[in-house]
């Protein structure tokens, strides 16, 4: 529990339609213009390094370049003192914040993301075949590396920023509601969207937020989110939210490739009914296991009220 001196005051104006104005403002157009301006390919010729491979340039604009909005979180929560609980509930030695959570988090990330894989190659709507190296390892790992910072900066404005900040005036079930709704809208301009993708990512959001609050800790979701962009990603070379990655272990084999329902061609796994099954799947699971430690109650308490149990 945190002392009295820790916990988060009424914040003014802390209404939800102020919090998601924050956000906005801050992750969207702020951060999101640094990224364009820091990671384009004029800045990073001005820099010299310009001569990337394209399997290097993908993971740096795609991937690295979410670092900005990362540090900006941790510098912008930890400047304004009223945000500093925010910037706590994320860090090491929080709760259950640690190595163990994070790994527990990445086991079920590739489980889950694993699973929708192998539906749609069983029904037949991909094709994939071994195209790796020994000499791609070195940015494997750089790519593993910048998915982690990737999944953990959408992580901490979305579970981190929001969740904390509605939960402050409103119940926990309202915070996990908002962030489900607000994490779809964040991909609405994605190549290749359509209704079953947001559809998906918004149950994702939700689920997340759950298991965050089952849990007791933003890095599992963390551990999720990263094991399931890395694994569609780089290790089978699908597309990631509409994304399509210049390198992989496996490759998919594009033409051959089909929609329907178990499979979206144009989005990836995350635009099939497979991916809303295992999505919404996390959080009845996190659900049914609170209901037996009889912790349903807490849906309905603020953040204050959370932290005095």
């Amino acid at each position: 529990m945190e002392s009295s001196a820790d916990s988060p005051k009424i914040i003014k104006n802390n209404l939800i339609i102020w919090i998601l104005g924050v956000t906005i403002l801050w992750y969207i157009f702020i951060f999101s213009a640094l990224e364009e301006i820091l990671f384009s390919r004029r800045t990073l010729a001005l820099l010299g390094i310009d001569n990337m491979s394209d399997g290097m340039a993908f993971v740096v604009e795609i991937y690295l370049c979410t670092i900005i909005p990362l540090v900006g979180l941790i510098v912008y929560t930890g400047v304004t003192k009223r945000n500093r609980f925010v910037l706590r509930s994320i860090l090491p030695g929080y709760k259950n914040n640690g190595m163990k959570t994070l790994l527990q988090g990445l086991l079920v990330g590739f489980v889950m993301n694993f699973g929708c894989i192998a539906c749609a190659l069983v029904h037949g709507d991909i094709k994939l075949y071994l195209d790796f190296a020994v000499s791609q390892v070195p940015l494997m790992l750089f790519a593993l590396v910048c998915v982690f910072i990737q999944s953990t900066s959408e992580e901490v404005w979305c579970r981190g920023f929001v969740y904390e900040r509605v939960n402050v005036r409103y119940p926990l079930w309202v915070a996990i509601v908002v962030n489900g709704l607000f994490f779809a809208a964040l991909h609405l301009f994605n190549p290749g969207v359509s209704v079953l993708p947001i559809l998906d990512i918004a149950v994702c959001g939700l689920s997340f937020s759950i298991a965050k609050w089952y849990t007791g800790s933003i890095w599992f979701p963390m551990g999720i989110h990263t094991a399931w962009n890395f694994t569609q990603n780089f290790l089978f070379g699908l597309p990631n939210s509409g994304l399509v990655s210049e390198t992989s272990v496996f490759t998919l084999d594009a033409a051959t490739a089909r929609s329907n329902l178990i499979y979206n061609s144009a989005f990836g796994v995350e635009g099939a009914i497979p991916a809303v099954v295992a999505d919404g799947l996390l959080g009845v699971i996190c659900l049914m296991l609170a209901a037996r430690k009889g912790r349903l109650k807490e849906l309905g308490m603020t953040r204050d009220q959370l932290e005095m149990l």
